[in-house]
């Protein structure tokens, strides 16, 4: 029997709208071109233009992986193709967090379980939407280890947006993209990460999976959603972090303390945020001093370029933990940030970018530090450190950057 006019009418709607959608993705692509060929970083740091066209690409990627590509009916644990790794950091991932991510909706049942294993925190944010989304924002916060576990450090967790009893997750009845973030923090090359899987326990008719995940109407919104989640990472990250930190500090090589809208939704509620735009030349380095350990659960410095895209934390020295860093005789940390390695335990390596960013994270702290930040000259730099400093040789610190780059490896394979 042929179709009626209406049911062809209401064909051809849909299949208007997933073309607008695809239509509107490839505007944004070229507003976003664009926008990066206007913006201040080109003006700031023209040696790392071609960095902001690799932005472009890894965020159409992530687009995909995090709005189109995800069941939230059949759910699953993402790892390597979200944000991890220097593959994808666009927006600034810390590397000692073994990010996961897993996309839910209100109106299912699921159950969540594993191990904590050797993680000194796992923490987990849920957000209602996709950032860039509307009614996009953080739900709840959650810190596994408050959670009942097992004597072997196992969980097991119901989300659901019906009350249970014992460890629970309460999701939001009516948003049908819900994401959680696991944040299990890794602070030593031989801990052995988080164990973290789902599925969904609630019934399902087995064919509404594929009708409402795969049909025209169903990707036109993905579509949507993936335009809006590029947008927003490219303009509030890649683009944004840079200004806003210049205006937010009044000039380069100064921290600037984000607030919690700075943060955004894919920052957690329970950190506090400071950064700062460095500013060095190659025959310079910065010395970055704190009076003493920040009191927190977490935290950590990382270098990143002027796009937020962090440096290949992977085969350099561009990041340190807390336990990682060497602390001096007076309880103060000091750590040097520049091109060349000076021979300290705590150096930063900015890779030869003469203009980045530095993040600050504070997880759970519970008083500020005074900290300051000096620039001074590379040659000059056993003037300005105290006599005590822990020192590393060449080999030293060719063996640690073998443990590192094998830590990654055995984290998240080749």
């Amino acid at each position: 029997m042929a179709p009626d006019s209406e049911t062809i009418q209401s064909a051809a709607a849909v299949s208007g709208r997933l073309s607008r959608a695809w239509d509107g993705y490839l505007k944004a692509l070229k507003d976003m071109q664009l926008a990066f060929d206007r913006s201040d970083q080109f003006k700031l740091a023209p040696d790392q233009k071609g960095m902001a066209y690799r932005q472009l690409m890894e965020a159409q990627a992530m687009a995909y992986n995090y709005a189109v590509g995800p069941r939230t009916a059949h759910p699953r644990v993402f790892r390597n193709t979200i944000w991890q790794t220097e593959f994808y950091s666009i927006g600034g991932n810390g590397p000692d967090f073994d990010y996961r991510l897993s996309f839910i909706e209100g109106g299912h049942d699921y159950r969540l379980w594993g191990k904590i294993n050797d993680c000194t925190s796992l923490f987990c944010q849920l957000n209602s939407a996709l950032p860039g989304s509307e009614g996009s924002r953080v739900l709840k916060s959650y810190e596994f280890h408050e959670f009942e576990l097992g004597p072997d450090k196992s969980f097991e967790i119901i989300v659901s947006a019906r009350p249970h009893k014992g460890n629970w997750i309460e999701l939001a009845p009516d948003a049908d993209y819900q994401w959680l973030m696991f944040r299990p923090a890794i602070e030593t090359w031989e801990s052995k990460s988080a164990e973290i899987h789902i599925e969904r326990i609630s019934p399902l008719d087995p064919m509404a999976a594929e009708t409402d995940e795969y049909s025209e109407e169903a990707v036109a919104r993905r579509i949507e959603a993936a335009t809006a989640f590029f947008k927003y990472i490219l303009t509030d990250w890649a683009m944004g972090y840079v200004p806003l930190v210049l205006r937010g500090a009044g000039e380069t090589n100064k921290f600037f303390t984000f607030s919690v809208e700075d943060a955004g939704e894919m920052g957690s509620p329970v950190a506090q945020y400071l950064q700062c735009v460095f500013e060095v030349d190659d025959d310079e380095a910065l010395i970055l001093e704190f009076d003493e350990e920040p009191k927190a659960a977490y935290w950590s410095l990382q270098l990143y370029d002027v796009w937020q895209h962090a440096l290949a934390f992977r085969t350099r020295q561009s990041t340190l933990n807390g336990t990682q860093m060497a602390k001096d005789a007076d309880n103060a940390v000091r750590v040097v940030l520049s091109r060349r390695d000076p021979g300290v335990a705590n150096w930063l390596d900015n890779a030869g970018y003469r203009m980045g960013e530095v993040t600050w994270r504070n997880y759970k702290a519970t008083s500020n530090v005074n900290h300051r930040i000096r620039r001074v000259k590379f040659d000059d730099l056993d003037r300005h450190l105290p006599a005590g400093t822990q020192r590393v040789t060449p080999r030293e610190r060719a063996a640690e950057l073998g443990r590192r780059r094998a830590a990654y490896l055995r984290r998240h394979g080749e």
